[in-house]
């Protein structure tokens, strides 16, 4: 009997959703065990969220700073075959729930030198938390062998509306009777068994270092290119703006509350602004720079870090 520890956090339920479809193999499979752990903060994160609470978690989010978790009841006389973990980007970064997951004791006892494959959804950027969780991987000695992603597929200007009005107002179907409904898709849910079948048939034969690779070859990452110089600049510039709020004080603190809401009005404005122009630039980029394009694409399908 083989065992699989599951780590995940979910606020809406998308999140469990993915995460069943693509380890629908191993529930048929008599020789798993599937161990679920939802990660719970001891203070609920709200949603839907009020406005200035959603941009006020950014600053802790960026720097990964922790919460308080309820405990987890994991057995860890069991010597897991796998770990998976799923969670979602926040801001570029690993979820607060999840990354507070990462730093504990526990963590360390039961992912250290263990394969560990990670299932992100989101609305679209996830290179710079993945980034994050490679590193907070590689601290618990953790082998980072595979990684899915489940994206919404409308375009960024369309999900930046409809994501708001997700996470904002709850909304979970079509938005103004206009916006198409923000998430995953269930054409890409159904194909979500195909990426379990690629692991567990590498887990079976020994070859974790063939997963990554067979993943990709099913489209298991969604690699923009605009989306990738998007958030390259995102990523330079969201710990200036985090040092910016927290400065004034810690999270829910009302010294920092006008410097969120600053935040909370520039961050889309200049998603708006900045995705037609970033658009072009990475139709351009192929062209003008292929070698060192191709390079970073190549770098965000594998599992290792710089």
């Amino acid at each position: 009997m083989k065992h699989i520890l599951v780590i995940y956090f979910s606020q809406t339920g998308q999140a469990k959703q993915v995460l069943d479809a693509t380890l629908k193999p191993f529930k048929e499979n008599t020789d798993y065990i599937l161990h679920y752990h939802l990660v719970k903060p001891k203070k609920t994160f709200p949603y839907p969220w009020k406005y200035t609470e959603f941009f006020d978690a950014f600053p802790e989010t960026v720097h990964g700073v922790a919460c308080e978790l309820e405990p987890l009841q994991i057995d860890e006389s069991i010597n897991y075959d796998m770990a998976v973990i799923a969670y979602q980007p926040w801001f570029l970064s690993v979820c607060v729930p999840i990354n507070s997951f990462l730093q504990t004791e526990q963590a360390k006892r039961v992912l250290a030198n263990k394969p560990v494959v990670t299932i992100i959804n989101c609305r679209n950027m996830w290179l710079g938390a993945q980034e994050k969780m490679k590193q907070r991987l590689l601290d618990l000695k953790a082998n980072l062998t595979g990684n899915i992603t489940f994206v919404d597929r409308s375009s960024n200007l369309v999900s930046l509306i409809t994501v708001l009005a997700h996470v904002l107002k709850g909304t979970n179907e079509k938005y103004m009777g206009i916006f198409p409904k923000y998430g995953v898709t269930e054409k890409d849910i159904i194909k979500a068994p195909d990426f379990g079948n690629i692991i567990l048939k590498n887990i079976e034969s020994g070859k974790l270092q063939a997963i990554q690779p067979e993943l990709n070859a099913a489209g298991a990452l969604d690699i923009r290119g605009n989306l990738l110089l998007m958030e390259g600049r995102g990523r330079a510039l969201f710990p200036l703006y985090a040092n910016y709020i927290s400065k004034k004080g810690s999270a829910g603190s009302e010294q920092r509350k006008t410097r969120v809401r600053i935040f909370g009005i520039v961050l889309p404005t200049g998603i708006l602004i900045l995705s037609p122009i970033i658009t072009v630039l990475s139709r351009l980029a192929p062209l003008l720079a292929r070698k060192k394009f191709n390079k970073e694409i190549a770098y965000y399908s594998q599992n290792t870090l710089r």
